[in-house]
């Protein structure tokens, strides 16, 4: 399992200066006024071997885990999927209870960007909050 373990590393490494350099050429190339015939034809040749690469990293992923720590995976995303949503209800909710408390936190804002950003945070942040609770919960429940 170790070798596997070590191939997929390596794998996982090669992928990634694969794709960097491809699309670092490509970056490069783009800047110039015509895209050169050599560039194009690196990408016919490394665009196929990076997909062979993906897929052959991706079936020595699935033979270096096992059943047990996929389990604990998905437990633990859908209890912090299931406690994002809830949270996510929760601050739905708190400006129909707080209807005073919440015009004067608008109020407080600066402007139209703020207040985006403000809902993005509000948005994203009970789903974080439910990843890292399921985190915990199959951390607490498999140690």
């Amino acid at each position: 399992m170790t070798a596997t373990r070590g191939t997929f590393i390596t794998g996982i490494v090669f992928l990634g200066a694969m794709a960097g350099l491809l699309g670092g050429f490509n970056l490069h190339w783009s800047r110039e006024p015509v895209f050169p015939l050599y560039g194009i034809l690196i990408d016919v040749l490394a665009v196929p071997a990076l997909i062979y690469v993906l897929l052959y990293v991706r079936r020595l992923k699935v033979a270096a885990t096992d059943e047990f720590a996929q389990t604990k995976k998905r437990l633990a995303a859908q209890t912090g999927i299931v406690i994002g949503f809830g949270l996510f209800a929760v601050s739905g909710i708190v400006p129909m209870i707080f209807p005073d408390a919440y015009t004067s936190f608008i109020g407080t804002l600066d402007g139209a960007h703020e207040g985006f950003l403000m809902g993005r945070v509000l948005g994203m942040a009970p789903f974080v909050l439910g990843l890292i609770v399921g985190q915990v919960v199959v951390w607490t429940k498999y140690r």
